[in-house]
C-alpha cells in the first residue's frame, strides 16, 4: 500500500515538472584527509600493506616447511597441515589484492 503510494506521488511529480527532475552534487565525490593527516595516512597504510605482505610470504614459507616436514618424517598429517596453510595463503593473498582494489576504486588517488 504504502508502494503504491510512494510511486503514485513520484509519478504525478514526474508529469507536473515535465520529467525534468534531475539529481544533481553528487557527480565525481572525491574522498581527501583532512589537512595535515595524509602524510600520517600515507604512512600508515604503507606499514599495514608490507605487514601484510610479509605475513602472506612468511605463512607460504611455513606451509612449504611443514609439508616438506612432513614428507622426510613420513609424517601425513604434518604434509596435510603445510598443504592446507599453502591453500589458505593463496586465499589470503588473493583477498589482500581483492580488498586493495575494491579500496582504492572507492577512494581513488586524488582528484
Amino acid at each position: 500500500m504504502y508502494i503504491e503510494a510512494i510511486s503514485e506521488v513520484v509519478t504525478q511529480v514526474t508529469a507536473l515538472t515535465g520529467g525534468a527532475i534531475q539529481a544533481e552534487g553528487m557527480g565525481n565525490v572525491c574522498a581527501k584527509a583532512p589537512q595535515g593527516v595524509q602524510t600520517y595516512a600515507n604512512d600508515v597504510v604503507g606499514w599495514i600493506k608490507w605487514g601484510v605482505i610479509v605475513l602472506i610470504i612468511g605463512a607460504g614459507f611455513a606451509s612449504v616447511g611443514m609439508m616438506v616436514a612432513g614428507k622426510i618424517s613420513s609424517s601425513g598429517r604434518a604434509a596435510q597441515i603445510g598443504a592446507s596453510g599453502m591453500f589458505w595463503t593463496v586465499i589470503g593473498a588473493i583477498a589482500f589484492v581483492t580488498i586493495y582494489a575494491i579500496l582504492n576504486g572507492i577512494v581513488g588517488n586524488g582528484c
